[in-house]
């Protein structure tokens, strides 16, 4: 079983892996299609914070697949059938899982980061975790349920008030996703700031009724950062109503600090949230908006790849031109 392994020094390997016995309650699946962002880059170079990543690791959290054995336990899923897995894999007894916020479990744990990942020609998951996708739902769609739904998570977290102004700052997946997803709260309008003016036909698909790459001076009732610009987040603060939101969901980086006034957040009543992951609400909310036929981010996948074809895939992710969405591996069929 061919799978991409990060060694958290730059190196890549496509190598040959051996195939796991499945558990009673586990189910292998033979990925369909398999996304890599950002995060796969700081993987891959070593520059994510280590407690959250053992090397080496087969890379792949944003995928879909199809059933090809299920345990002795599984009753539910046909073979062959469609799916997408919950990455981050909660103990469901602590003190934050009993609450609801499996995306802070104690015990961290999460496919493509700690345990193996679907960058591969299967992995195996527990049942429990996984979610059947519709007949409708197109694979560019469901190889994009992760990153969506820790889109979901912030703005459930934030809970945009029907006919607020958003803006979103950054332009690449999450920033679109976050432009089309954030219609499910019935803004009155989405604006996008964003750093290539490339990015503004997919924008526009996203929902976006505005695209920008210079700073707006309207005032907006949410803003959306995506981006993980330090300057754009400070900078944010003062394009805020008065009771306005700011929702984080990009990284700094650990040794960036960013310039907030604190001032400004009392005298104008200003919340800042900050979202972590994707908890099981969030997640199966995602689902049921693409098994619905209410979401469909089809357009959002721009660049395909065989898995051995890593390299290329890899450099387009570092550096390839605009329009430029998500990038994938299409692996089986």
């Amino acid at each position: 079983m061919k799978s991409l392994v990060a060694h958290g020094d730059g190196r890549l390997s496509l190598e040959e892996c051996a195939e796991v016995d499945l558990l009673p309650n586990e189910i292998l699946v033979a990925p369909i299609a398999t996304g890599v962002c950002g995060t796969d880059l700081e993987i891959i170079d070593g520059k994510i914070d280590p407690a959250f990543v053992k090397y080496p690791i087969v890379l792949g959290h944003e995928w879909c697949g199809r059933v090809v054995q299920v345990g002795s336990a599984v009753g539910l899923f046909d073979l062959g059938a469609r799916v997408v897995t919950e990455g981050i894999i909660p103990c469901g007894i602590c003190v934050e899982c009993a609450a609801g916020y499996t995306n802070r479990c104690t015990t961290y744990d999460e496919l493509g980061f700690t345990r193996a990942g679907a960058a591969a020609e299967g992995v195996v998951v527990n049942a429990k975790f996984v979610h059947l996708i519709a007949d409708g739902v197109t694979t560019e769609s469901a190889v994009l349920v992760e990153p969506t739904a820790v889109v979901t998570q912030g703005l459930l977290k934030v809970q945009p008030a029907r006919g607020a102004k958003v803006l979103v700052i950054g332009d690449g997946t999450i920033g679109l996703i976050a432009a089309r997803v954030v219609h499910a709260w019935n803004p009155s309008l989405v604006h996008m700031l964003g750093l290539k003016d490339g990015q503004a036909a997919l924008a526009k698909e996203a929902g976006v009724d505005l695209f920008m790459t210079t700073s707006p001076i309207d005032k907006y009732d949410l803003i959306i950062d995506a981006s993980g610009a330090s300057s754009r987040i400070s900078e944010a603060v003062r394009q805020l109503v008065r009771g306005g939101s700011l929702l984080l969901l990009g990284f700094t980086g650990p040794e960036v600090n960013t310039s907030i006034s604190v001032d400004d957040l009392v005298n104008r009543d200003l919340t800042i949230a900050a979202s972590f992951g994707y908890s099981r609400k969030a997640w199966e909310m995602t689902v049921g908006f693409l098994n619905s036929g209410k979401l469909d981010l089809t357009f959002l996948v721009t660049h395909r790849f065989r898995l051995e074809e890593f390299q290329e895939a890899i450099d387009a992710l570092r550096g390839a031109p605009s329009p430029r969405g998500k990038i994938i591996f299409e692996i089986g069929k």
